[in-house]
C-alpha cells in the first residue's frame, strides 16, 4: 500500500505526481498546468471550472493573437507586444526557454505568439511601476598582495529596469517585465552623488515636478534641458543620474539612460501618457 493516495487531474482525468498543483476542486496535471497562463499562480482559490473558463478563453487568445498587430516590442529578458491602435499587449516574463536557449533577445514576433500569450486590454490596469532595483559593492585594488580601497572608493552599481503592472483580469493579478537581460554595471569613483543637473535630466524622464526657488520660479526648463543632453553626449555633466561621467562607465550610463526611457515609453502607451 502506498504511503501517497493517487489523485487524477480534475480538468482531464489524467494522473497526478506529488508536485504538481492543487486547486480547490483537486489537483491539477502537468498537461492541464501548461494550458494556463504563465502568470496565473492563484490556484487555492481556483476552481475547476474556473481552470476549465481560462483555458478557453486562452485558446480563444491564441486565434486572436494573429488578428492584432503587435508591432512594438519592447524587452530583451522578458518581453511585452503592444498593438496601440487596438488598446492591448501580451507580455512574458522571459523568452529564453524553449524558444532561443540561452540567448535572451527577442527576434521574431511570431515566436513569442507562438507560446500562446494572454491578451491584456489597457483598460485592464490599475497600476504601472517602473523598478529600478540598484545593488552595489565596493571594487578595491591590490597592494603588497592585500585588498584595499581606492582613495576615493571605487563602487559598482548594477541596476535592473523591471515594470510591475497590476491588473483587474479575470485571472490574472499583475505581470512583471525585467527589461534588461543582465544588470547595468556602471563603475563609479566614489558613491552615488545627485546634483542639480542630474536631478534635472530624472525630472524630465521620471515626469517629476521641476525643482523650484523660493519665489516659485523655475530653476530650469526640463524640455530644453533634455534636448541639449540628446543633442551631444559629451554635454552630459558629472553625476548625471548619480554616476560621475567618466570615459570608462559612458556606455554603460548610456544603457542606463536607454532602459529608462523603454520603460517610460511603454508606460506612456499604455497609459495614454504624453510628453
Amino acid at each position: 500500500m502506498g504511503l501517497f493516495k493517487k489523485e487524477n487531474c480534475c480538468l482531464c482525468g489524467g494522473k497526478t505526481g506529488l508536485l504538481d498543483k492543487k486547486c480547490m476542486s483537486g489537483k491539477v496535471c502537468k498537461d492541464c498546468t501548461k494550458k494556463l497562463s504563465v502568470w496565473f499562480d492563484d490556484y487555492k482559490n481556483a476552481s475547476a471550472g474556473a481552470l476549465d473558463a481560462q483555458i478557453l478563453a486562452r485558446e480563444n487568445d491564441a486565434g486572436l493573437t494573429k488578428v492584432y498587430n503587435f508591432s512594438k516590442v519592447f524587452g530583451e529578458y522578458g518581453v511585452i507586444l503592444i498593438d496601440d491602435e487596438a488598446r492591448k499587449f501580451v507580455a512574458f516574463p522571459s523568452t529564453a526557454n524553449g524558444l532561443f536557449g540561452n540567448q535572451r533577445s527577442v527576434k521574431s514576433i511570431d515566436d513569442v505568439i507562438d507560446l500562446g500569450p494572454d491578451i491584456i486590454s489597457f483598460d485592464q490596469v490599475e497600476d504601472f511601476e517602473i523598478d529600478i532595483t540598484e545593488t552595489s559593492r565596493e571594487e578595491k585594488q591590490t597592494v603588497n598582495g592585500q585588498q584595499v580601497s581606492y582613495n576615493p572608493p571605487h563602487i559598482l552599481y548594477m541596476e535592473t529596469f523591471t515594470l510591475r503592472i497590476k491588473l483587474n483580469h479575470p485571472y490574472i493579478k499583475s505581470v512583471y517585465i525585467q527589461l534588461n537581460d543582465g544588470a547595468v554595471q556602471i563603475h563609479n569613483i566614489g558613491r552615488r552623488l545627485w546634483t542639480d543637473p542630474g536631478r534635472r535630466l530624472a525630472a524630465h524622464l521620471l515626469d517629476l515636478p521641476g525643482l523650484v526657488k523660493e519665489n516659485n520660479a523655475a530653476v530650469f526648463d526640463n524640455e530644453s534641458l533634455l534636448h541639449a543632453f540628446l543633442r551631444n553626449k559629451y554635454e552630459m555633466p558629472d553625476y548625471s543620474y548619480g554616476f560621475k561621467c567618466t570615459l570608462k562607465n559612458w556606455d554603460e550610463i548610456g544603457k542606463y539612460q536607454y532602459y529608462l526611457a523603454m520603460a517610460r515609453e511603454i508606460q506612456d502607451i499604455i497609459l495614454g501618457v504624453s510628453e
